[in-house]
């Protein structure tokens, strides 16, 4: 029995050793730089967000200094206009807040760039339960057709607790 469980577990190894080498290939070329391509903003592109935050209030509304991070998924159905929905916290227990917006970008293909401007509304489930709307914009620089980084601000307009202001800095990986 014991020779078994062995075996299996080697089999299952290497295995997972074939597949990680041939993804390996599929993100170099999504990480390298690419300039020449005629365009890097798609329509029926798919996108997910991975991001840092800076608040100046916290899920309270109590004023001061706080990072954290969040996720985020867009899709634009053609180059300029597109959806997004993403939670973001300052603890690790998630998630207690989500938002949707409306995105409008103008991308600059030789560039690699794209400035935006966005705007929607929220929910926040736990501690100071309550809707938000929000509004604010930002830059995207993209590396290739598939990765890029970017940062952006809004300002929150919440319910119940004081309105504040909310930075994300983060990579954002196309599909």
């Amino acid at each position: 029995m014991r020779f078994k469980e062995l075996l299996m577990i080697a089999v299952l190894g290497v295995g997972t050793l074939n597949m990680v080498a041939a993804e390996s290939t599929y993100w170099n070329d999504r990480m390298r730089y690419d300039r020449e391509s005629p365009t890097l903003f798609h329509a029926n592109e798919f996108s997910l967000d991975l991001f840092g935050t800076y608040a100046d209030r916290d899920k309270f509304g109590a004023k001061g200094d706080f990072w954290g991070g969040g996720l985020g998924v867009n899709y634009f159905p053609n180059r300029y206009i597109g959806i997004g929905a993403d939670s973001y916290l300052e603890e690790w227990r998630w998630p207690y807040r989500v938002n949707g917006s409306l995105i409008l970008r103008l991308p600059i293909d030789k560039a690699g760039i794209a400035p935006y401007v966005f705007g929607g509304g929220g929910r926040e489930f736990k501690y100071a339960t309550q809707w938000t709307g929000h509004a604010g914009g930002g830059l995207e620089l993209r590396l290739n057709q598939h990765t890029g980084f970017f940062g952006d601000g809004r300002r929150v307009f919440a319910d119940k607790t004081k309105d504040y202001t909310l930075v994300r800095f983060g990579m954002r990986v196309g599909f």
